[in-house]
């Protein structure tokens, strides 16, 4: 059966590790989205206006491993693994050339921990220039750099669907047309020689720019390596338990249907990755447990469904 996996941001606990991987996988889940951009946050990068950066960045590769000995050795004990890793951003400001070479440096050394905790993917977000040139080339720049440390270290770099609103609309942002992202993805890979590149597709941003789900997904196709599944009311990035939010009291918002039936379409074999983080605040603590395991059964029967 497909894989069940868990954003792990709110529950996951630095210090414990085992601890951590256990209750996931108490909860039903077997693997994580380990947000190792947590070390690195964008509130952060944005208030930055000086030079004197610093983070778990700084540290070298090999004092990076050794940080994350724990949580490898939790995964060996939990059977719990780390199938995908998101990337610090933002990854380019205007005007910030220094915080860029920081933040490009920073993404770099994830892709050295992907590979040493066995993760195979690394979803690094795309960039908006507005007024300033041409956005799909200046981000096929940046991706660009980072071919080199996905030849070395055999982790695939995962684009990723992002909104943008304008007044009170919200609007298509980058990557969002599925055409335009499998585009770029075979240039990317074309250069790289492998397939160095996939995509990742957020449910709940292509939700908020109305995308028809199945068609989508049939148009990436193989490119579709990893998702971030959650659920909004179509107006808010709400990162919600899926089936939270109707219209008319009765059909649900986001196109669940449609996402499970592109998935089958395309024979997908990556993990149904859940980015459900809300729940932390939305819900008493006490019943986080078993709002996790609504969650994670949400996911075996949509991978029955998949796999029938």
């Amino acid at each position: 059966m497909l894989k069940i996996g868990i954003q792990s941001s709110s529950w996951f606990d630095e210090k414990d590790p085992l601890a951590s991987l256990t209750f996931f996988r108490s909860c039903g889940f077997d693997a994580i989205d380990y947000n190792i951009d947590a070390h690195l946050r964008p509130g952060v990068l944005a208030k930055w206006e000086h030079e004197n950066y610093t983070s778990l960045f700084d540290k070298t590769p090999g004092e990076l491993f050794a940080y994350y000995t724990p949580l490898k050795e939790a995964i060996e004990k939990t059977g719990v693994t780390v199938d995908q890793m998101h990337a610090p951003f933002y990854v380019w400001m205007p005007g910030k050339d220094k915080l860029n070479d920081y933040v490009m440096m920073a993404i770099k050394k994830c892709m050295a921990v992907c590979h040493f905790l066995g993760c195979p993917a690394l979803v690094v977000h795309p960039t908006l220039r507005e007024k300033e040139g041409d956005e799909y080339e200046f981000n096929k720049e940046i991706y660009r750099k980072l071919i080199p440390e996905a030849q070395k270290y055999g982790v695939k770099v995962c684009l990723e669907n992002i909104f943008s609103r304008y007044g009170s609309r919200m609007i298509e942002g980058r990557l969002s047309d599925a055409d335009v992202a499998a585009r770029m993805i075979d240039e990317l890979n074309a250069e790289a020689g492998m397939d160095a590149f996939g995509f990742c597709l957020d449910v709940g941003h292509a939700n908020l720019t109305r995308k028809h789900l199945k068609k989508f997904i049939e148009t990436l196709g193989r490119r579709l390596s990893i998702l971030h599944i959650h659920d909004n009311d179509g107006d808010a990035d709400l990162h919600m338990i899926p089936y939270t939010y109707l219209q008319d009291g009765s059909t649900t918002v986001a196109d669940w249907d449609g996402l499970v039936e592109g998935l089958k379409s395309i024979g997908y074999q990556g993990t149904l990755a859940f980015e459900v983080f809300r729940i932390y605040t939305a819900f008493p603590k006490e019943v986080h447990a078993e709002a996790l395991r609504l969650v994670s059964a949400i996911g075996k029967a949509w991978a029955k469904r998949i796999e029938e």
